[in-house]
């Protein structure tokens, strides 16, 4: 079964309307493999064979998909970041899905070569095993492949009523199916440690008003619709055995506390400028204000999930279905705890985990206590350095403005000043 979690690669399409309305925040998943191959950590991969050509030898300077399709997957298998193409910010850079040590195809082929492997024909599965020996691998990739294109064309006309002039429409189409068998053996005992069968279809069309003819000639070559299959399917293939990101939305709900309006703009503003983790601190501030709303704590799961730290996102997706058992939050809890076991077979593969941690207490300040001094902003209000008229007056603040309760003393305020001053004014010149 697929396992997938969502590591902090969020897009700023989460700014589009995160909290104020239901939303997605779109974000990067680490898609688990299909099959984990224990101990697999350094490899090679060989050309594929072409199953439909009698005459196919591995040598064979005509074998060009077999060995574009190693190639594509070579290629896959170094990026840091499979599957982010340029959609969205990286917010964790730290998960890599470049795992393996591959063998430069250069050096395969030069065993190959001196051992006379390939020459007559494929490759058995036990001289691939002895040839991976030679190389200090754990396990080669080799395997077969298939390719058909079909083409098709058709004409369709329309004719102006009032002209009765006929319009012709010539159409063209061209089908390329890609069918790959991988194996991945083991060089230690030669037995196939598992077997996948992909493919890929890649369909291409064009539109003629000259003739059909003109319209096929649009197409690409069916040797350059073979080859964009290919590279789709090396895709598959190696996501099978390895870790791959895709891209997904996690459903964000309309908060039920109408009180924080400007909090949630900001957060929006603050996602987009890139800044998850203010955002972070403006939802808990939320959150901490009222923790028995459960789209409150379903939105600090999703964020949560957005860093890949999912012990904390499973915390608060199971308080949000306590509280309120719904398919989104039940869908939620699910995606999480899978996710945790996509990272726990992660880690067999030598990923280092380390799961983003923000700051807990970040969004305390949003529950801070403030006061407005009471008048105009033209006015100006005597604060004093203690709590009785008869003390210093350490500053005169204008009147309509804010400022943080510091503590109280009677009918005296404490607050927070400029430049980390503080001081006392009193409840009659609060509003």
């Amino acid at each position: 079964m697929n396992k997938i979690f969502t590591i902090a690669l969020t897009t700023t399409l989460f700014a589009l309307a995160p909290f104020v309305t239901q939303a997605q925040l779109k974000c990067y998943s680490l898609k688990a493999p299909e099959k984990t191959i224990e101990g697999m950590k350094k490899l090679a991969i060989m050309n594929f064979e072409d199953r439909k050509n009698v005459n196919w030898r591995y040598t064979s300077s005509t074998n060009d998909y077999g060995s574009q399709l190693a190639d594509y997957m070579i290629a896959k298998l170094l990026e840091e970041h499979r599957g982010v193409y340029a959609r969205g910010e990286n917010y964790m850079e730290r998960y890599k899905t470049n795992v393996y040590t591959i063998v430069e195809r250069g050096e395969l082929d030069k065993i190959m070569a001196e051992q006379s492997l390939g020459a007559s024909g494929a490759v058995s599965d036990g001289d691939a095993a002895e040839v991976g020996k030679l190389l200090g691998l754990d396990v080669i990739i080799s395997g077969s492949y298939s390719t058909d294109v079909k083409s098709s064309s058709k004409t369709s006309s329309s004719t102006n009523s009032k002209t009765g002039k006929t319009t012709y429409t010539h159409r063209a189409e061209k089908n390329a199916t890609v069918e790959v068998t991988m194996k991945i053996i083991s060089v230690e005992t030669g037995q196939i440690l598992s077997l996948a069968t992909k493919a890929k279809t890649i369909k291409k069309s064009a539109s003629s008003s000259k003739s059909q003819s003109d319209a096929r000639g649009k197409l690409p070559s069916d040797q350059s619709i073979i080859g964009s299959a290919m590279q789709a399917v090396s895709m598959d293939l190696v996501a099978y055995f390895t870790p791959t990101f895709v891209y997904q939305g996690l459903e964000v709900e309309k908060t039920k506390v109408k009180d924080y309006k400007d909090e949630f703009k900001a957060a929006k503003a603050a996602v987009k400028e890139k800044d998850l983790s203010k955002a972070f601190a403006i939802v808990k501030g939320v959150y901490d204000a009222d923790p028995y709303d459960a789209t409150m704590a379903h939105n600090m799961g999703v964020l949560y999930e957005a860093v890949g730290n999912y012990e904390q996102a499973i915390q608060y997706h199971e308080t949000a279905y306590e509280l309120d058992d719904s398919k989104m939050h039940k869908k939620a809890l699910e995606r999480a705890m899978n996710s945790r076991e996509a990272l726990n077979e992660l880690g067999k593969l030598g990923v280092e985990i380390t799961p983003y941690v923000f700051d807990d207490s970040a969004g305390a300040k949003l529950n801070i206590e403030k006061v407005t001094t009471a008048g105009k902003k033209k006015d100006r209000i005597d604060v004093h350095a203690d709590a009785n008229k008869g003390s210093t007056v350490v500053a005169k603040v204008p009147g309509d403005t804010e400022f943080e309760v510091l503590g109280k003393e009677g009918s005296w305020v404490k607050i927070k000043l400029l430049g980390g001053k503080e001081g006392f004014v009193n409840k009659a010149d609060l509003d």
